[in-house]
């Protein structure tokens, strides 16, 4: 009791408000969404100030700051701030509610943990799917800093590898080529996702649901993206998506393809985030398409190839294209390897003539097995190590990791509600 008197007091408040105006929170905390504590020399826009200053209170950003990616309890965090417990757990309640933290409940106890910007605030804020004046806001500045790091990140992105989201065929372009199906990795198939999970939910697309708030809108439909295993009890007990069945999951991404949506998941065997994306919208292809940054996207085990005796050239495949990898060329359809992601977009386009099919890729990189393995192949990507063995290496660690921390998020192994 008397620690919160100490603390209460106008005295108190003061030297906070002293130590916070000379510490600067916010830009504090701008820092840490672009990972200074890591590159030194990161670049941190103006835009993400504003939009710091906008989405946190100088208090707020102070506590987010002091924040660990490692879920921790209100009194952890609190002696991270020499603060009591009493005085920090409200406000982390309220920053949790509102979705610019991350929480969970372990036995009880409600667990606190850092959000990264995009995946995350981002993502978060915009999947509620509201149009005020607070989240037409947060959309404009947002736009503003995705478009400033990028310009600055994409010349420093060329040549890396950063494979965080892999493309997955739709599954009735799969279905088309005879012979194909049975060259499938487990995953390759939507219908196999969904075997292999229990719990499904619903959520509205974050970014064309942005792009609609900042004018741009595509026109495709929104409630079609989707989680499966841990990351759709955790949508659903939030708020922010609603559970589906089995047969809801796979209907979802059936109007998906309809719709000509890509489908982008985690590069893991075992994905979480199921995403239905068009080139226009979505932040992970337009790295491609705008900035002209490849190295994020794993392209699907397959390729789209055109049989020129059965191509017309009517073009439907061109402007279904969410890379603009096929162009026409006196009547006859071609396919730029290096662009096309293997999506299958082109082949239900050309359903008519059957001139577009997909093939196995020659040379394809499968996902990875764990989320340890996950994490290390993406270290060894981004600093461009190249070994025989560390395939091996980071198949062996990871393995290692998933069995000291047995964690499973999702298929066979997560216990989902269902």
């Amino acid at each position: 009791m008397m620690t919160r008197l100490i603390l209460a007091s106008p005295g108190a408040y003061a030297l906070r408000s002293e130590r916070m105006q000379q510490i600067n929170p916010h830009r504090t905390l701008a820092e840490k969404f672009m990972f200074k504590h890591v590159w030194e020399d990161t670049f941190v826009p103006d835009s993400l100030l504003e939009f710091v200053k906008f989405v946190y209170s100088e208090e707020e950003a102070e506590i987010v700051a002091a924040m660990s990616s490692t879920p921790m309890p209100a009194r952890a965090i609190a002696r991270r701030l020499k603060r009591s417990a009493q005085e920090v757990a409200p406000i982390l309640e309220t920053l949790a509610a509102t979705h610019r933290i991350g929480s969970f409940k372990v036995k009880g106890v409600e667990l606190y943990f850092f959000m990264i910007l995009a995946p995350g605030v981002f993502e978060a804020t915009m999947a509620q799917g509201r149009d005020d004046a607070y989240s037409r806001e947060f959309a404009r500045l947002f736009d503003q800093v995705y478009q400033e790091v990028f310009t600055w990140l994409a010349p420093r992105m060329q040549g890396k590898e950063l494979k965080l989201s892999r493309i997955v065929s739709i599954q009735r372009s799969i279905d088309a080529t005879p012979g194909l199906g049975v060259l499938a990795l487990p995953t390759d198939r939507f219908s196999e996702i969904a075997d292999r999970n229990r719990s499904f939910a619903l959520l509205t697309c974050s970014c064309r649901h942005h792009q609609d708030l900042v004018g741009n809108a595509c026109g495709k439909p929104k409630e079609v993206c989707t989680a499966v295993g841990g990351l759709a009890d955790l949508c659903v007990n939030k708020g922010l998506a609603r559970r589906i069945s089995k047969e809801g999951f796979l209907e979802a991404k059936r109007q998906a393809a309809e719709a000509g949506l890509v489908n982008l998941v985690d590069n893991v065997a075992d994905p979480m985030q199921v995403c239905s994306c068009c080139g226009c919208c979505c932040g992970v292809l337009r790295l491609w398409n705008q900035f002209n940054v490849p190295g994020t996207i794993a392209q699907s085990h397959f390729r789209a190839v055109v049989d020129a005796d059965k191509c017309k050239g009517c073009r439907k495949c061109v402007k279904a294209c969410p890379m603009h990898a096929v162009t026409v060329k006196n009547k006859k359809a071609s396919v730029a390897a290096e662009r096309c992601i293997g999506c299958g977009v082109c082949v239900l386009q050309c359903k008519k003539n059957q001139a577009m099919t997909l093939q196995e890729r020659p040379v394809y990189v499968p996902p990875s097995g764990t989320i340890g393995e996950f994490i290390l192949n993406r270290y060894f990507e981004y600093k461009g190590y190249r070994s025989p063995y560390l395939p091996k290496v980071s198949l062996g660690v990871g393995r290692l990791i998933s069995k000291v921390v047995p964690i499973h998020l999702t298929g066979p192994q997560h216990k989902g509600k269902g």
